[in-house]
């Protein structure tokens, strides 16, 4: 069972009786299935930040760790920067609304492009979050030397923001 489907089984689950009768009128249940995708969305962007935000922790010990080190200490803040400039765009992502009038419309099947680009952000924060525990660890042990895994978490980093802004690329129906 995949993440999609984990998270649209328990919205479903959580429906009222009125909901759930509702999807018998047609009208009702496009609008209706329309926003339970964009639930579905938001859903998965908020595990992403979630996990991001448990990342940053990790990132918070690095740079305590640079203190002695300005050099150091300016990488670690630039990646900090980073990942919480990222954690705040997944958070504050629109949810594929398109207003009545406007000139580009958000249709189910892009909806579910969308989704599947927020579940790949899951894993790619996953990710994430597996190297700086990794960083926190090595650092833990005495490791000194973290020019290289910072300069690795950064590009990292780079990357998923990269990626992340082909979402909007996505939401306009155009696919990379």
């Amino acid at each position: 069972m995949s993440l999609n489907d984990t998270v649209e089984s328990q919205i479903k689950k959580n429906q009222s009786l009125v909901e759930r009768i509702g999807l018998y009128i047609p009208i009702y249940k496009g609008y209706r299935e329309k926003n339970l995708r964009r639930d579905e969305d938001r859903a998965v962007r908020t595990e992403v930040a979630r996990i991001l935000d448990r990342a940053k922790l990790d990132l918070s010990t690095v740079q305590r760790v640079t203190l002695n080190d300005l050099s150091l200490m300016r990488d670690a803040e630039r990646i900090r920067s980073k990942a919480d400039r990222y954690c705040t765009d997944v958070k504050k992502a629109v949810n594929g609304y398109s207003a009545f009038h406007s000139s580009v419309k958000i249709l189910e099947t892009e909806l579910d492009a969308l989704i599947e680009w927020d579940a790949k952000l899951m894993d790619d924060a996953n990710s994430l979050k597996e190297q700086t525990s990794e960083l926190v660890s090595r650092i833990d042990a005495g490791e000194t030397n973290i020019k290289i895994p910072l300069r690795e978490l950064e590009m990292t980093i780079d990357r998923l923001i990269e990626d992340y802004n082909g979402r909007e690329t996505v939401m306009k129906g155009f696919k990379e």
